[in-house]
């Protein structure tokens, strides 16, 4: 494919070089239609570029070279053109009231707003306040599929939205294609604060696409090695599922790592007994270390994160995984263990093969993913602690976490970085996993008033708590981590004040125990096993339609014959994929990019080239994932029985 792609390459450059000489006429000659209509075009070629990967395996054979050469020479007229299109965005126009009052006032506005690289098909334009119904009129006519109009009369074919939150829900509905680039435009009169909650609305909604998407192309193919492998646990534990019902009206304590944790971390042990104490990995040895026992340790995390564990004894613990998690956590000597489903789509098809819903969906955190449990089970009240979602004086994580030395420092760039991260950490992301990114530094709302520092991740999180209060009914939630943000919903108070209100005591490790006995843990298997050999099936029937689309997206030419066996045989591939979704986790990109191509209007070599650039990578997953299936299933085979799973006997 590298040929072809610098083929692809060498077209769009030269397209883009035509583009920018006619609009240079166009302005020399005063022609603003003419300038607005290259201007358009350029946009086109410009978001096709954007699309287009450069090419990463080239032999260096003679055609090869050849093409590069060529591409090569179009260069210079592309950044020519690219030139050219910036200098005539970068021009002075009347204001908006004063273009809204003719047909080409309204067609230079439309051009002005949109930035230099723009994709009708998926970017969105969100206009604010009454005005604008002839620019999204105009908008209509070039092909913009995403418009969003917000406090103004509802117009067909757009998005109507009534304030900044419908506007974000309707962003973070755009996929499985989210929007690269956004333009917001307030009419004049417009109130300003309104305005600005919008357009922050739309970036925030825009990268948790991006961050969602980013997270899955980063840590598929780790998701899948690694629930495979915890399949035999899957099969000798119970999953969360176990204990519905068992602990509503419970008090749960989730206790997050944030530095605050040392004002109240004391005060736990009050609570053993008279709550579910949950803790995660990394706030686990803070807890020990202050003689409190939690019931529940959560690992959400596909990383290798036992440094997390050094030094703490877990024989006495019940240890909650994702079915995703690192397999060396079912191995580190708990005398018990739950497991769930937390990573999106690729944790759900293991429980489904047992026939369970063990989800707790979680917003990007073990945090979310620990307040979803206790709602699943319907705890109440919920008390948060050590939930900072801050960094306070720069401080990362509790002193006495394994992390402790963790520092944030926000830069002259506005960016945030952490320092001093531990040796665990560092040899953690040695073996993999995406690197700790530089964030935007922002603020949020204090617990104790007025703003704490914050970061662009934490902000997500928050946002989804704030989100998700809206929904929790009649449950109590308190926060008391005495200290970082406050969150909107939550009742804010010190610890001290709530853990009176947590009534009696009960046993919680009676009640893991009880649930644990009532699972047929060789039905699981034999259910397991089944799954696994069914799914076998499935990528073998894949497989087949794969190469035959493979070898027919090839022919040349394609005749109608040809065309209409390509279309037949996609539709079976398409019907043999529905219950493999965890290949689509892999092959996302490639997916995606095929869909694009798709739903917008293109040629026949371009629909085919990204059509055979997908067969060829749905025909590398499935080959990868039929070995990691199949030493599944064997594992599974061999699997537990009541007797080797001494607390099922």
């Amino acid at each position: 494919m590298s040929l072809e792609l610098l083929e692809c390459w060498h077209e769009l450059l030269g397209q883009l070089g035509d583009v920018g000489d006619a609009l240079c006429r166009a302005v020399e000659h005063e022609d603003v239609v003419a300038a607005i209509s290259a201007m358009i075009e350029g946009r086109r070629i410009r978001a096709a570029i954007a699309r287009v990967e450069a090419p990463v395996k080239l032999r260096g054979d003679r055609a090869e070279l050849a093409a590069m050469e060529r591409v090569t020479t179009q260069v210079v007229r592309a950044r020519t053109a690219e030139a050219a299109m910036a200098r005539w965005l970068a021009r002075e126009l009347p204001g908006d009231a004063a273009l809204l009052g003719s047909p080409l006032g309204v067609a230079v506005l439309t051009d002005a707003m949109l930035p230099a690289v723009w994709d009708v098909e998926t970017d969105v334009a969100v206009l604010v306040g009454d005005g604008f119904a002839n620019v999204v009129a105009l908008l209509a006519d070039l092909g913009q599929r995403r418009i969003v109009v917000v406090g103004a009369s509802p117009v067909a074919g757009t998005i109507a939205a009534a304030d900044a939150d419908e506007v974000t829900a309707a962003v973070r509905t755009m996929s499985p294609l989210p929007p690269t680039r956004m333009v917001v435009r307030a009419a004049v009169g417009t109130d300003r604060e309104f305005a600005e909650r919008v357009q922050q609305g739309v970036r925030a909604a825009m990268s948790d696409l991006r961050v969602h998407a980013n997270t899955v192309r980063a840590f598929s193919r780790t998701w899948i090695d690694q629930g495979a492998a915890n399949l035999p646990a899957l099969a000798r534990w119970p999953s969360i599922a176990a204990l519905d019902g068992r602990f509503a009206d419970k008090p749960m304590v989730i206790v997050a790592p944030g530095p605050s944790l040392a004002r109240n971390v004391a005060q736990l042990a009050a609570l053993r007994g008279r709550a579910i104490i949950t803790v995660f990995s990394h706030s686990l040895k803070p807890v020990l270390a202050a003689g409190v026992v939690p019931d529940l340790v959560i690992t959400v995390d596909p990383q290798d994160v036992r440094y997390h564990f050094a030094g703490c004894d877990v024989s006495k613990l019940c240890l909650v995984n994702a079915a995703t998690a690192h397999p060396s956590l079912f191995e580190l000597g708990a005398g018990r263990c739950l497991t769930l489903s937390a990573n999106s789509a690729i944790d759900d098809w293991i429980f489904s093969g047992i026939g369970e819903d063990a989800v707790a969906a979680g917003g990007g955190s073990v945090a979310t993913s620990a307040f979803s449990l206790a709602l699943r089970w319907g705890c109440d009240p919920i008390v948060f602690v050590g939930l900072d979602l801050s960094f306070a004086g720069g401080q990362y994580y509790v002193a006495s976490s394994h992390d402790g030395d963790a520092r944030a420092v926000v830069g002259d760039d506005g960016k945030v970085r952490v320092e001093g991260w531990s040796s665990g950490f560092r040899a953690m992301k040695a073996h993999g996993g995406p690197g700790a990114p530089a964030e935007r530094a922002i603020e949020l709302p204090g617990w104790h008033g007025g703003h704490v520092p914050s970061s662009f991740m934490f902000s997500m999180f928050h946002r989804w708590f704030e989100e998700r209060m809206k929904r929790v009914g009649d449950v109590r939630v308190f926060n008391c981590t005495e200290g970082g943000a406050a969150i909107a919903g939550m009742d804010h108070r010190p610890l001290a004040e709530v853990t009176p209100m947590l009534g009696e005591r009960f046993d919680v490790t009676e009640t893991l125990d009880d649930a644990a006995v009532s699972i047929d843990y060789v039905a699981r298997r034999d259910g397991l096993s089944r799954h696994l050999h069914s799914y076998l099936r499935a990528l073998r029937r894949a497989r087949h339609y794969a190469r035959r689309a493979n070898v027919l997206s090839r022919r040349e030419p394609l005749t109608a014959e040809d065309e209409a066996k390509l279309a037949r045989t996609e539709r079976q591939l398409v019907a043999a994929l529905r219950p493999l979704a965890f290949v689509s986790l892999i092959a996302q990109r490639e997916i995606e990019r095929a869909f694009d191509v798709a739903q917008r209007p293109a040629d026949a070599k371009t629909y085919l080239r990204a059509s055979t650039a997908l067969f060829e990578t749905l025909l590398g997953v499935i080959d990868q994932l039929e070995v990691v299936v199949h030493a599944a299933a064997k594992r599974v085979d061999g699997g537990v029985t009541r007797r080797q799973h001494g607390r099922a006997a």
